[in-house]
């Protein structure tokens, strides 16, 4: 049961009476009686505590059962792009509408998909996390500083955690500039502060020190970062733009709404203040140079990859910038003579890269008008040529399909994903469009897209703690769901009994690794996919266990292969979608009452006709 005070707590004392006996002093609601003073009928001290004393802990250590609940933020969706709604439809198709954890009466206005097949639209619930700011403002008190004072004993520490963990993976920061303002407090807004402390507290157990003490909570820290960015809104300063680049690149990402604005603000702001400009030869101060090119490409790269993971249009075209690659020196500078700092370096610029090569195919992806399709394949087909060169032009230390034996280099794992999400995503569009060609487009097409999505759930397999606990991009969660998604598909528009089987194997492979993941390391990038994908997943294999054949085959050996495997092995199951010779209501029933009172939802699978 959630008490006003925590037991044994020394930063709420007990009242006199319950100190006095050595008693236990039980709150249940703040300002009044304790629980003991109640029965026995006597004045209690804790009522006559002042209210600002007992009603408002101290900022970063207040105790959780203060926070508000899971269910004070109202549930949300978003519209996912094209490329992933078709996977959905697919999907939808045969089982009938998805539905994920979301409150009853709801499912229907937040999850939607169009009728027209060409042009499929999915609405995605998106889970409540992150509590809002409070609506009420308590004009007496200044929420960064009390929070900036409270961990003031830690800031140095927190600083070194930065600079030696973060800052290399996705360098921001000006490590010259930073330090010289930090010598007077004053010289950075508390807001810009708050929102450092917040974005770093995440990473308290990378420092050695700091794992002796108790880690401030982390939830209430970003509450009143957002909350102080939310009353700077109308700043349009280089502390404001770094304020919301550190804000959305913090973890646990759990505010979607606010990241979308923010990223679009960022890039409003960048613009209007000429960040997208080369200002080599500017009459600027170096290290003002320095932080202008660190933030423009820490916004690029916000712009293409939150909106490649969300499905939404890119705000930042390419030709209206000019700034340059950062290079080694610019990232590594004084630490370049240092093996990991270089090898950061490296990962970043290759980062970098690869964000040009995605804002050349995400413009395509979101275009809504029609004749189109022959400037996307074209251009599908030039970024795959592109993508090939520039992988053979990386370093040679990095092996972006090594997954057993890689380096412990900061973001490279976070590299490592990426491109992954990126060579998944042209083999998806070559799927689509060849589809769009042929009637009956060659095996290899979706074999392409299952081995895509399947080095997905190898990489995820091979994860260690230690890289869980290291730096990556948060949206980045997203491109386990697209995975997941593309796997399903996969199995369920072939009619390779194999190839069915890999596919349905390397989704529930994917699927438990972040289960593990969420569970034993409480990693927040598995949350997105397990809430969007679990639940599809299990619907299809419960279906399939529910009407899987009594006597299995003799020569399966159910040890080696897994429970489900016999099923998709056995002759007598001739379906197109899973190997059932019967009607699909048959196989998932109370799921297909809706789907059969519209025949042209099979139109894009001729084998369904034979059933209707």
């Amino acid at each position: 049961m959630k008490t006003a005070r925590p037991y044994r707590s020394h930063k709420y004392p007990a009242c006199t009476r319950c100190h006095k006996r050595r008693s236990r002093c039980t709150i249940e609601i703040p300002g009044s009686a304790c629980l003991l003073c109640r029965v026995h009928g006597v004045p209690c001290s804790s009522e006559s505590v002042k209210k600002d004393e007992r009603s408002t802990p101290k900022i970063g250590f207040i105790h959780r059962s203060l926070l508000p609940d899971s269910g004070y933020v109202d549930t949300t969706s978003h519209v996912v792009g094209p490329v992933v709604a078709r996977d959905t439809q697919i999907i939808e198709n045969y089982i009938g509408p998805i539905s994920t954890d979301v409150p009853d009466g709801e499912q229907a206005q937040n999850s939607s998909v169009s009728q027209a097949l060409n042009r499929p639209i999915y609405q995605m619930p998106i889970p409540p996390r992150r509590p809002s700011p409070p609506a009420q403002c308590n004009c007496s008190r200044n929420l960064p500083l009390e929070l900036l004072a409270q961990v003031d004993t830690y800031f140095e520490k927190l600083i070194d955690v930065y600079f030696e963990h973060l800052y290399p993976a996705f360098p921001l920061l000006d490590e010259q500039w930073f330090m010289s303002k930090l010598s007077d407090r004053q010289a950075l807004p508390p807001t810009f502060l708050a929102n450092f402390v917040a974005y770093v507290l995440y990473y308290w157990n990378l420092g050695p020190e700091l794992m002796l003490h108790a880690k401030p909570d982390q939830d209430f820290a970003w509450s009143v970062a957002v909350q102080a960015m939310m009353a700077d809104h109308q700043k349009a300063d280089i502390s404001s733009i770094l304020t919301v680049v550190l804000n959305v690149a913090g973890r646990p990402s759990k505010g979607f709404v606010s990241n979308l604005t923010s990223v679009s603000r960022a890039v409003a702001i960048s613009h209007s203040g000429g960040l997208n400009h080369d200002s080599h030869d500017w009459k600027l101060d170096d290290h003002v140079k320095k932080l202008r090119w660190k933030m423009w490409w820490a916004i690029l790269i916000h712009d293409r990859w939150f909106n490649f993971a969300q499905g939404t249009p890119p705000y930042i075209n390419k030709a209206h910038y000019d700034v340059p690659i950062p290079t080694i020196d610019l990232l590594a500078g004084d630490r370049a003579n240092i093996q990991k700092h270089y090898r950061a370096a490296e990962c970043y610029i290759e980062l970098c890269e690869l964000t040009e090569t995605v804002g050349d195919i995400l413009p395509l992806i979101y275009h809504v008008k029609s004749g189109n399709d022959g400037m996307a394949a074209e251009q599908t087909s030039r970024s795959e040529i592109e993508l090939n060169r520039w992988q053979q032009t990386r370093p040679k230390w990095i092996d972006y399909y090594n997954f057993e034996d890689r380096p412990l280099i900061p973001g490279l794992v976070n590299l490592q994903l990426s491109y992954l999400a990126v060579r998944m995503l042209l083999r998806r569009l070559a799927w689509h469009e060849i589809c769009q060609r042929e009637t009956d487009p060659s095996p290899t097409w979706l074999e392409s897209c299952l081995n895509a999505a399947g080095n997905i759930a190898r990489f995820a397999s091979s994860l260690s703690p230690s890289e869980l606990a290291g730096f990556w991009l948060p949206y980045n969660a997203h491109h386990f769901t697209s995975a997941v998604t593309l796997l399903l598909r996969c199995a369920l528009q072939t009619s390779d009994l194999a190839v069915r089987r890999r596919s349905m194997t390397s989704a529930r492979t994917l699927v438990d690794c972040l289960r593990r993941f969420k569970d034993e390391n409480n990693w927040d990038l598995a949350e997105t996919a397990l809430t969007q994908c679990e639940p599809i997943l299990r619907t299809i294999e419960d279906a399939l266990v529910r009407k899987s054949p009594t006597t299995q085959p003799q020569n399966i050996d159910q040890t080696s292969i897994g429970v489900d495997d016999a099923f998709w092995d056995n002759p007598m199951l001739q379906y197109p979608g899973f190997g059932w010779s019967g009607q699909p209501e048959q196989l998932f029933p109370g799921l297909f009452s809706d789907l059969y009172a519209d025949p042209a939802l099979f139109e894009p699978f001729p084998e369904a006709q034979q059933i209707r």
